[in-house]
Formats: structure tokens, C-alpha cells, sequence
């Protein structure tokens, strides 16, 4: 367990510098606001995050990337995940926080849901 911790923190942190990078870019050169920005880029992210840890993190629960229910459950982890980051983006702005911060906590709060899912549900050998 403590193997894919560390392949699926790796895996989401290259995952979560790309999802900040486009949303920085989307709100900074594309004017987005910035849940709808950073929403774009969790999407994108998720595509690199779905192929990484299912070829690398959880391979050896007997899954590979392509196994077509694996991405219907990865999908829905990911809707999850998408609208969790929007709702605790929003509400940690609304309350005040600076935005870097409350990214940063909408990022912690998918980080626990992600993995649990991920190891339990989507890469899980059913």
C-alpha cells in the first residue's frame, strides 16, 4: 500500500502542476474566472492522471489502461473529484481565502477522495 501511496502522490503531483499551470494560463492569458478555469484544467489533468496510474500506481491489481468499465469507474471518480474541487474552491473563496490557498485546499480535499476510490473502487480487481 505504502508503494502506491508514493506512485499515486507522484503520479497527482505531476498531475496537479499541470492542472495549475493551465489554470494560471487560463485565467491569466484566457481571462476565465477561476473555478471555470481550474475546472477546465482538472479535466485535462485527469486524462494524464487516469493513463499514469492505471499503467504505473495500481498495474498490479490486475489492470491496465483500457479495460473499458475501469474508465467508465475512473470517469465517475473523476466527475466526483471535479465537483468536489469546484464546490471547495468556491466555498473556500467565498469565505475569504486568497485563491492559491483555496486551491491548494480543494487539491487536498480530491487528493483523499481520489486515492480512496482509485484503490478501492476503479483499479480494484472486481
Amino acid at each position: 500500500m505504502f508503494a502506491q501511496l508514493f506512485s499515486f502522490l507522484s503520479v497527482g503531483v505531476f498531475a496537479t502542476g499541470l492542472q495549475y499551470l493551465l489554470t494560471i494560463g487560463l485565467v491569466l492569458a484566457g481571462g476565465l474566472p477561476l473555478v471555470l478555469a481550474s475546472t477546465l484544467a482538472f479535466l485535462i489533468s485527469a486524462a494524464f492522471n487516469y493513463w499514469a496510474n492505471a499503467s504505473m500506481t495500481f498495474a498490479t491489481q490486475g489492470h491496465r489502461a483500457g479495460n473499458r468499465a475501469q474508465q467508465m469507474r475512473f470517469v465517475a471518480m473523476v466527475a466526483l473529484g471535479c465537483a468536489l474541487n469546484a464546490g471547495l474552491l468556491h466555498a473556500a473563496v467565498a469565505l475569504g481565502l486568497h485563491p492559491v490557498l483555496s486551491q491548494f485546499i480543494a487539491t487536498a480535499g480530491v487528493l483523499v477522495s481520489n486515492f480512496t476510490l482509485s484503490r478501492l473502487w476503479v483499479f480494484r480487481q472486481l
